[in-house]
């Protein structure tokens, strides 16, 4: 683009050298012509060139978007099944509760601490992946909005 433009330095130098100063206007106006048709052709170059830069970008969200959807399906998995081991466990719990009475005092207490560590274990894991969970669907809505 630059050498067109060059290049039309020179012929209007030349032209002048030559005295042609009749024909001047009409190749002024065409110098001017080409001129705002080079400046419209940078334009579009850095038009398209900015396109492909958002359009990559674009990918790469949606990229990142669908990798972490397959995290969040993971993580639900997760949480399921940690869900239904809880809930095997309070039945349990439930089921030693019924036993209890039948049960010495020092072995009620043991029963008690583990039932209650593994409840409280299972608590701060569930409510882990629920909070993992929720981070995860703000940087998915993170992500959209962008």
């Amino acid at each position: 683009m630059a050498e067109n433009v060059e290049r039309l330095t020179e012929e209007s130098s030349e032209a002048m050298e030559d005295g042609e100063e009749g024909t001047l206007e009409p190749q002024i106006e065409d110098l001017i012509h080409r001129i705002s048709e080079l400046q419209q052709g940078l334009a579009k170059e850095k038009s398209s060139k900015e396109l492909g830069e958002t359009q990559a970008l674009w990918e790469a969200l949606n990229r990142e978007l669908d990798s972490l959807n397959v995290e969040k399906v993971h993580l639900e998995e997760v949480l399921n099944k940690k869900q239904e081991a809880l809930m095997i466990l309070q039945q349990h719990c439930q089921a030693r509760e019924s036993e209890a009475p039948r049960l010495a005092a020092g072995e009620q207490l043991k029963d008690l601490v583990v039932r209650h560590k593994d409840l409280w274990e299972f608590s701060v894991l569930e409510q882990r992946l629920a909070r993992e969970i929720r981070a995860l669907e703000r940087s998915r809505e993170q992500l959209r909005a962008e």
